[in-house]
């Protein structure tokens, strides 16, 4: 079995919910107070979580535009008064270590999330890889990362693996929803039978319900997607069967439809991680995030 030692990060979009601030600057540049008291931008965190899980090597989906401030940034040059205080100088190295990492795919067209790993189709080679949203972080409630939990399963099942988390029926039409058994003697592990985007509430009554789940609370939940999946080979196969025969979804090429795919001709894994997510793709998301950063690093004192 292959080591997961690749990323891929879709940051293409415009940041029209952010505008005018995605003028200034990228969205994946905005900062956050990471939870070690660091201000880091959001492309930083989401890097250092794959990182965290072992990978070697990160390919981010750009718009052209995107390339130039993102490389700049993690280019490690900086004045020498930073480097004059050594830590400063220690992130200033990190920011370079980052870089020597980084490719870039370039999607100058939009035609989805799936459309977009699929530009990344070179930088996978045939290799299995971790995919991330471009706007999404993440707290772990245990010593590993979220990434690092999901690694962990994919190394002791040697399928793809998705990560899942719980919603509530009336967040149906925001999520991907998936089906399937829970594994024996691993309560979080589910091995994977459906995977549908944004269902219906009747469909997802009559065919996305998961035992121990959906009867597990007084209102009706479902397994959502977590926003990190660790997928094997085939799904680039999936993705360019489907870009070259124009198989969409809402007029898009869906990465949910190729991993439906994968469920079928290989198996798939879903495992719900010990962790929370955040948005940063929306104003009040990005405020609550901030928020709950805040209170997870040093300076909580100030926000209670």
């Amino acid at each position: 079995m292959q080591s997961i030692d690749k990323a891929i990060i879709p940051i293409a979009g415009y940041g029209t919910r952010l505008f005018p601030a995605t003028k200034a600057v990228p969205k994946a540049l905005f900062p956050i107070i990471a939870q070690d008291g660091l201000a880091k931008p959001i492309i930083q965190l989401i890097i250092e979580e794959a990182l965290s899980a072992g990978v070697e090597e990160v390919c981010l989906v750009a718009q052209p535009h995107q390339v130039e401030p993102i490389t700049d940034y993690f280019s490690g040059n900086v004045p020498d008064a930073i480097r004059e205080k050594p830590e400063l100088a220690e992130q200033a190295d990190r920011l370079t270590e980052i870089g020597e990492r980084l490719q870039f795919a370039i999607q100058e067209d939009p035609q989805g999330f799936g459309h977009a790993i699929y530009c990344a189709k070179d930088f996978a080679a045939d290799d299995p890889v971790m995919i991330l949203l471009g706007d999404h972080l993440y707290i772990s409630d245990t010593d590993d990362s979220c990434a690092k939990q999901l690694a962990d399963v994919y190394t002791q099942t040697g399928k793809s693996v998705t990560s899942l988390d719980v919603c509530d029926e009336s967040e149906l039409s925001v999520n991907g929803i998936v089906q399937g058994s829970p594994a024996p003697d691993t309560p979080r592990l589910f091995e994977l039978a459906h995977i549908a985007e944004k269902p219906t509430v009747d469909y997802a009554r009559e065919h996305m319900r998961v035992e121990g789940v959906w009867d597990a609370q007084d209102s009706h939940q479902y397994l959502c997607h977590f926003g990190i999946d660790l997928l094997t080979p085939l799904l680039f196969d999936i993705l360019d069967y489907n870009y070259r025969n124009q198989i969409l979804t809402h007029g898009e090429i869906q990465l949910r439809d190729a991993m439906s795919e994968v469920v079928k001709q290989e198996g798939m894994f879903g495992y719900r991680v010990a962790g929370s997510r955040y948005d940063t793709g929306n104003p009040q998301e990005l405020l609550r995030t901030a928020y709950t950063f805040g209170l997870h690093g040093p300076y909580q004192n100030i926000l209670l």
